[in-house]
């Protein structure tokens, strides 16, 4: 664990957006486990399943589809739910366990400077995060079509975890990426800091060698003339 660095404009990008990150996987993952879609019902325990079962089969006999709605939306339901928790550990990690020293350690900037590229915490949680809500809205979008009706007639029966799971979407699919941009436009790239950093810690082991060299051949000469000295 380690203390919040804000003091940089870099590790202020990574903790908005890691913060961001995990309310939204918090509110993916919460929507997916709760039954308050519509109604009773939900992506596990259906209020009205005889409306979705008669599409599906519909569906079915026209050959456009080859499995249930209902299984479809499980689907995405159960892949969401796996990257959200990944994604939250991730965003966990880069709050409480990353520091600027951990961009600067020398086998990372090294590497680094080899591969000719730049770390960017945030762009791994960019990477995990907007899948993430990609397919909750998948998910979120085959619930919606398959019971327009009764949504339409009644708003009202719409649940905390149909609500929920659109701010969720609507935090990893949009305001994360914009975050993101912004963030690519305005914060310093790395690469010249981790490669100032290499330079000097390439650098300050031959002086000290050099220094060490010197003072041991200055010790010798000594010893040497006082040695010289002392014969009779």
């Amino acid at each position: 664990m380690t203390v919040l660095e804000l003091d940089m404009l870099t590790n202020r990008f990574r903790v908005i957006e890691s913060l961001l990150g995990l309310v939204g996987c918090f509110c993916v993952i919460y929507a997916v486990w709760t039954p308050y879609w519509l109604g009773n019902g939900g992506l596990w325990n259906g209020g009205n399943d005889t409306h979705t079962d008669i599409e599906s089969q519909d569906l079915d006999s026209t050959g456009g589809q080859i499995f249930k709605v209902l299984e479809a939306e499980r689907v995405f339901a159960v892949l969401t739910f796996l990257m959200a928790v990944s994604g939250a550990s991730l965003c966990i990690i880069f709050i409480f366990c990353w520091s600027s020293k951990t961009t600067c350690s020398y086998s990372n900037a090294r590497s680094l400077l080899k591969a000719g590229q730049a770390l960017y915490p945030t762009t791994l949680l960019l990477v995990i995060l907007f899948p993430t809500g990609f397919f909750f809205i998948l998910c979120w979008s085959l619930f919606t079509r398959h019971h327009k009706d009764e949504i339409t007639n009644d708003i009202t029966q719409l649940g905390s975890s149909y609500w929920l799971g659109a701010v969720g979407w609507v935090l990893l699919l949009g305001i994360l990426p914009v975050v993101f941009v912004v963030e690519q436009s305005v914060c310093p790239d790395p690469m010249a800091e981790a490669e100032s950093l290499l330079n000097a810690i390439v650098t300050s082991p031959h002086k000290n060698g050099k220094h060490c060299h010197s003072e041991g051949w200055h010790m010798s000469s000594v010893k040497s003339e006082l040695s010289c000295r002392s014969l009779p």
